[in-house]
């Protein structure tokens, strides 16, 4: 399927408009942004995870899970946000819609995932329609498409401060969209709570009912953690033309991350999930995985040339880490001889690492600090998801002094 090259420019005038116009939000962060000119050197080496199976490790980044607690340096009081009030939000089966537009819900029972792994998968959004459609989670006579011309997200894992477990934190920047925190509870699978986008669903005939929308959000996750700590969240990295074509069945990007949320408890249970599936890219957008579990594992799962790779990193942009003619770029692939790439600047990315070299453990507000000094003014909502407690702490619009809470 060929994207439309009108549809990719303007969406990237968009997109421009937000990465390379808006500045980081400015607060008291400001003096943590990267002074590095140059782009670091990045040295690579090859460990196995899996019997034959071959992984890149980024020997440049410190695994997590061993730095020292003696290294933490003690964060001064003016690099934190003073005060926050944090709002308990109890998930009912009915949607409820707090002031600012976000929404909370929960699904329980079969929703159609196992239905979806007998099948052949799907290689579109309209294909994951026609599917809800004919498992009855969404009527007939339901006009729905799932449309949007990207989004700039920054995700990172890392330690927590004097207690062992992890925290991951996550910004999803993108002007003006609206959110439903789901927490789903399947029949066959783990529990989990994941972010909706409701942007990207358009409802051409107001006909949607509440329990149709939840089913519908159950399948076009852009982030989630599950009850064993897995967490998994999309970023993305361009606009794509991807022809797969193997004995595989298909996959699109939305639909992976609820696979993984309800049947993968670590990244190497993830990672031989995705190598069983083609994947195809939702709404004609590239984007690349940041999957980490309980036991400090953290990966990012990329795609190129319709083959799957993957690179240890705690952190993750929106620009290509494996090694290679992708390394630093966001992507235009109009066909396969048809291949722009554009160097983005690494500002948040930078901010974050940075960070984690000088905070190598973190309590929960210093992660939520640290999505605050690499939030945009696009940002959306930024995420700690508590890997070890089964809950996220949610701030939207930027708001640091105000945040919500669910839990499994």
């Amino acid at each position: 399927m060929f994207v439309k090259n009108s549809h990719i420019i303007l969406a990237f005038i968009y997109f421009a408009l937000l990465v390379l116009s808006s500045p980081i939000k400015d607060n008291s962060n400001k003096a943590l942004k990267s002074s590095q000119a140059k782009e670091e050197e990045v040295t690579l080496s090859a460990i196995e995870i899996s019997d034959n199976e071959e992984i890149i490790e980024d020997s440049g980044v410190e695994i997590l899970s061993d730095i020292e607690e003696e290294s933490q340096v003690a964060i001064s009081n003016d690099d934190l946000i003073k005060s926050e009030i944090i709002k308990e939000i109890e998930v009912t089966n009915k949607i409820q819609e707090i002031d600012n537009g976000f929404r909370f819900s929960k699904i329980e029972g079969n929703y159609g995932l196992d239905e979806f792994i007998k099948s052949n998968g799907i290689t579109s959004d309209a294909d994951l329609i026609e599917f809800l459609k004919e498992n009855q989670l969404i009527s007939e006579s339901a006009n729905i498409t799932l449309e949007d011309p990207g989004f700039a997200c920054s995700s990172f894992l890392v330690h927590k401060k004097d207690e062992d477990g992890f925290y991951f934190g996550r910004n999803f920047d993108w002007i003006h969209s609206k959110g439903m925190i789901l927490l789903t509870y399947p029949e066959n699978g783990y529990s989990s709570i994941s972010t909706v986008n409701l942007s990207f669903i358009k409802d051409n005939n107001n006909s949607l009912t509440e329990e149709e929308l939840k089913n519908l959000s159950v399948y076009v996750p852009v982030d989630g953690v599950n009850e064993k700590g897995l967490t998994v969240s999309a970023n993305m990295v361009g606009y794509i033309y991807v022809d797969n074509d193997t004995p595989k069945p298909d996959i699109t990007a939305s639909v992976a991350i609820r696979l993984l949320l309800d049947k993968a408890a670590t990244v190497e249970e993830a990672i031989n999930i995705l190598k069983e599936y083609d994947m195809y890219q939702s709404l004609n957008l590239y984007v690349h995985f940041a999957i980490t579990d309980a036991e400090g594992n953290a990966v990012v799962v990329e795609y190129i040339n319709n083959e799957m790779t993957y690179v240890h990193s705690p952190i993750n942009e929106n620009f290509f880490l494996t090694p290679g003619d992708y390394y630093g770029n966001y992507v235009f692939i109009f066909s396969e001889d048809n291949i722009e790439t554009l160097p983005l600047p690494q500002d948040r990315y930078n901010i974050i690492k940075e960070r984690l070299e000088k905070y190598p453990t973190m309590t929960r507000e210093q992660v939520r600090d640290t999505l605050s000094a690499s939030s945009q003014e696009g940002t959306s909502w930024s995420i700690v998801y508590d890997k070890d407690n089964k809950e996220a702490y949610y701030y939207f619009y930027l708001d640091y002094e105000h945040g919500y809470h669910v839990k499994l």
